[in-house]
């Protein structure tokens, strides 16, 4: 009985630490992003539209998130968490640049303004 509970703990902890498929990946339009204070962006996160008007969220390789809404004046503000958004300016391509802790995101200024008219 023992031997066989072991053996169950063992496949359950096997089954969890499997990679996600690419069907569990959210919809949305990726962008770059330097997670954990990593010094190089990387196009690995992905934008989704939520709910409400102007309303985001940024989901990270890992399942990680962030939620974040965008106001009339067009500034960004974080809407769960309690770290505060630090505005970075333009990114590349046009895009605005905004950190939040040790994550730094840049979003096609386009996506922004979708987000707006939704």
């Amino acid at each position: 009985m023992r031997n066989s509970l072991f053996l169950f703990a063992v496949a359950a902890l096997a089954a969890c630490s499997q990679s996600p498929d690419a069907e569990d990946e959210p919809a949305g339009r990726k962008i770059d992003c330097a997670l954990a204070g990593a010094a190089e962006f990387e196009k690995v996160c992905t934008l989704e539209t939520a709910g409400g008007e102007g309303e985001f969220v940024i989901h990270h390789p890992d399942g990680g998130f962030r939620r974040f809404s965008l106001g009339a004046d067009g500034r960004i503000a974080v809407t769960d968490g309690a770290d505060e958004l630090v505005n970075a300016g333009n990114g590349a391509s046009g895009g605005v640049a905004f950190a939040v802790g040790p994550d730094r995101y840049i979003v096609p200024a386009a996506a922004l303004e979708r987000q707006s008219h939704d």
